[in-house]
């Protein structure tokens, strides 16, 4: 993975000068997209190389933690071009670090390779599938996801204007070289229209931009759960939907899971306000008793169900939630 610079621009040589630069749409949701890659690579020092490289970490558990972490710290306004005094504009986030914990706690379930093999031969294929989804849906929803929030709180001007020519093979060379050699990236680019705008991410970014002007009160809680939502149905529905819960080897993998999860120690399909994996904690905890992972309708009406349960807690655990959300930011460098 690339280390060189993204664009060279001319400087001024006058001494103690200052001379403005127009950086262009594409320049701008290149740094981001390579802002993307980074969060989940660490430094490699090859066998003939005294310089270290980016790399991916290998582990999918890996990087859920660390996808966690920056959704957190998205909710917390701790990220760069981030304002403390806009905490909650970036609402799904706080709930999308609980979610990418629950991805973590699937992934960790799922031994990795030598150990997976040691599993019976029969499970392998089923465990396989399972961890590949899961693996490849949080990944390339992040790399969708966090670069929107990126631009916006870092060039919040340049946004609407930007938005629409966001398209990951118009990307600055070194970096479409990087998008590139992502895993998956071939097929993810193809199905998810190479990250183009969409009239979901229009309506929530909109309503972020309102939320930042309101005082507290019904009505900008109630526009909080507007742009949750908006930000659900775009990640669920344009993303996740036909990355993963069309490929028809999942989708019986999910079935047989679904009947699995009534024996003992099997995982069920649950979201927990909390740093483990579940909780004998009623109020605290969303299950999926019915229905289908795979069928939009289905998972739609069990998102909308946590989206509800999450801003109640927000309501009436605030200090809770935002504690909790604060521990994941210590995920951030999970190899």
């Amino acid at each position: 993975m690339s280390s060189n610079a993204i664009a060279e621009l001319t400087t001024n040589p006058v001494n103690e000068s200052t001379q403005q630069v127009q950086i262009g749409c594409n320049t701008l949701w290149s740094m981001g997209q390579q802002q993307a890659i980074q969060r989940l690579s660490e430094p490699k020092r090859g066998w003939f190389s005294s310089t270290p490289k980016q790399q991916l970490v290998a582990s999918f558990s890996a990087r859920a933690a660390r996808i966690a972490a920056t959704y957190a710290r998205f909710y917390l306004e701790q990220e760069e071009g981030c304002n403390p005094e806009f905490r909650g504009r970036f609402y799904w986030m706080g709930l999308a670090a609980f979610a990418s914990k629950q991805v973590k706690c699937a992934l960790d379930f799922i031994p990795d390779d030598p150990l997976l093999a040691l599993t019976p031969p029969l499970a392998q294929p089923a465990l396989r599938i399972s961890k590949n989804e899961l693996g490849k849906g949080n990944f390339w929803l992040f790399q969708d996801i966090f670069v929107w929030h990126w631009f916006y709180a870092n060039y919040p001007e340049q946004f609407e204007d930007c938005a629409s020519s966001r398209n990951t093979a118009n990307a600055e060379e070194i970096v479409e070289a990087n998008i590139s050699a992502l895993p998956w990236a071939e097929a993810a680019l193809a199905t998810l229209n190479n990250l183009m705008l969409t009239s979901e991410i229009t309506d929530a970014f909109r309503q972020i931009r309102v939320l930042e002007a309101m005082p507290n009160g019904e009505q900008k809680r109630a526009l909080q759960l507007e742009s949750l939502l908006a930000v659900a149905d775009h990640e669920q529905i344009n993303i996740l939907q036909p990355l993963i819960y069309e490929n028809w080897s999942f989708k019986r993998v999910l079935d047989a899971q679904g009947w699995a999860e009534r024996a003992p120690f099997i995982p069920k399909r649950v979201a927990a306000f909390a740093i483990s994996c579940d909780t004998d904690i009623e109020e605290l905890r969303v299950e999926m008793s019915e229905g289908k992972l795979y069928n939009q309708a289905d998972r739609m009406r069990f998102i909308r169900n946590v989206a509800s349960r999450y801003h109640q807690l927000m309501d009436e655990q605030r200090q809770y939630m935002e504690e909790t959300i604060k521990s994941f930011t210590s995920w951030s460098s999970a190899t």
